[in-house]
């Protein structure tokens, strides 16, 4: 795989950590997932901690979602209707809020159950993930865009 190709791999994979992590923490609030130079992340709140005993339920999840095939599909949307979709995710209504009026939004949906805020470009299907070596590495502190001052979120790794 070319470079950009692997970016775009890591990506996609940072939106099935996400999904995966909705179906098993209902609670749970995402915040920005990227890909990163040796994998990705997704920065969330959750109440409850994450532990090394539950990376393979969460690489389980993200392995069922790999094999299921689903789409990623781009859609784009106001400012008006990402508020609405996201209203419930207050780190996507902060950032939403933050952008200039004139900003194209997109969400992409990860089959027709989940969504998420993001300017792509993602893989076709979850499918071109299924050769993949992945694995849930590490769950740390992160604060909220980086700042000190904002709420301590849950970085999760994946590589």
């Amino acid at each position: 795989m070319e470079n950009d190709q692997i970016q775009i791999a890591r990506h996609s994979m940072a939106h099935i950590l996400a999904k995966a992590l909705k179906q098993l923490y209902p609670n749970v609030k995402l915040a920005f997932g990227p890909a990163i130079s040796n994998g990705c992340y997704y920065d969330i709140e959750l109440e409850e901690n994450i532990t090394e005993e539950d990376f393979k339920k969460i690489e389980k999840a993200m392995s069922a979602i790999i094999n299921k095939a689903e789409v990623f599909e781009r859609k784009e949307v106001s400012k008006e209707e990402a508020l609405e979709l996201f209203k419930d995710e207050p780190f996507k209504v902060e950032h939403i809020n933050e952008l200039p009026e004139s900003e194209q939004l997109s969400i992409y949906y990860t089959g027709n159950d989940f969504y998420d805020l993001c300017r792509g470009p993602h893989l076709e299907k979850t499918s071109k993930l299924a050769n993949w070596g992945f694995k849930v590495d590490k769950v740390n502190g992160a604060y909220w865009k980086g700042d000190a001052k904002n709420k301590m979120l849950k970085r999760v790794y994946v590589l």
